[in-house]
């Protein structure tokens, strides 16, 4: 098989080529990727090394940068987006050019293309704060964040060409992931560098905020599963059932790395702060024979080599 990975210079997605390589399953690794601040060609150093792997420098948004690029190619997955909170609460228009205008052009091309599947990699968040119990795929999504609003659009966008004209799509809604690579304006990696250096770690508010942690090759392997045994036209959610407080999960990297836990500062909160996510990921456990391989006291325990 042929695969096409956009984004696949960033955090989920170098690692995703990482396991596809790996896999044996693919005779020719495409990557895209435009090369923003979050995306390294040092992330895929290893694969490149492969002959079958390749790169080119696209942008996601114009698509006469790409479309000779998928004629032949048997899968497509999106990894490219734009996805920090903080982010876009200061350039919404970016995040809905990227997340849903970009999964709209990508999947026309697909189309134009006869690709034989398309894979938009989306968020939990799309959900908005799950305050009680879990959200399934059968849940309302009431995204509160210019992100999580866009992405959100992605998935309409990408599902609509589905039904409407019959392209084959998956679209999977992860929890928030961490691990290697990840670039440091997210909470864990944040969290280390600044424990490491003796640095103020920030915590937003009280801290009370729940949120659902993946390590990163468990959350690309359940997306390789995807290609394999997922049902096109059908939406799963990636998530480990772990759940914990932000103040919790800050002093447990403190105590990881045998860090003073005084350095957590709590900071003012952000604007619309979604207060708990926790998903159901019984029907990609059902459909792919998933499971995660790394609890969280493992993946931390390897933290600091990241």
């Amino acid at each position: 098989m042929r695969i096409v990975v956009f984004g696949g210079a960033g955090f989920i997605g170098s690692h995703f080529v990482d396991l596809a390589l790996a896999s044996g399953d693919f005779t020719e690794i495409l990557v895209l990727d435009k090369l923003t601040y979050a995306g390294s060609l040092g992330n895929l150093a290893s694969a490149l090394s492969s002959s079958r792997v390749k790169f080119i420098a696209v942008d996601l948004r114009d698509r006469q940068s790409y479309t000779s690029l998928l004629s032949g190619v048997d899968v497509v997955v999106n990894f490219a987006a734009e996805s920090h909170v903080d982010r876009s609460l200061l350039a919404p228009q970016l995040f809905a050019e990227v997340n849903a205008m970009g999964a709209c052009t990508l999947a026309s091309v697909c189309l134009e293309q006869r690709v034989g599947l398309y894979l938009y990699i989306s968020t939990d968040e799309v959900y908005g704060p799950t305050l009680t119990g879990e959200s399934d795929e059968n849940s309302i999504t009431v995204p509160t964040s210019p992100y999580s609003a866009s992405k959100a659009a992605g998935e309409s966008l990408v599902m609509a060409f589905w039904r409407t004209f019959g392209l084959p799509v998956i679209v999977t809604r992860g929890c928030n992931t961490y691990g290697p690579r990840q670039f440091p304006e997210k909470l864990i990696p944040l969290a280390i560098r600044n424990f490491l250096t003796n640095t103020p770690v920030p915590m937003y508010g009280s801290g009370n905020q729940i949120r659902e942690w993946i390590y990163v090759t468990d959350h690309a392997n359940a997306i390789l599963r995807l290609i394999h045994a997922g049902v096109p036209g059908e939406i799963y959610n990636i998530g480990s059932g772990v759940r914990l407080e932000n103040r919790t999960l800050l002093r447990s990297i403190a105590k990881t790395l045998d860090a003073n836990p005084e350095l957590i500062s709590s900071v003012e909160d952000r604007l619309g702060h979604d207060f708990r996510y926790a998903i159901d990921s019984m029907k990609l456990r059902r459909h792919t024979g998933w499971v995660c391989e790394y609890s969280m006291e493992e993946a931390l325990t390897l933290c600091r080599s990241w």
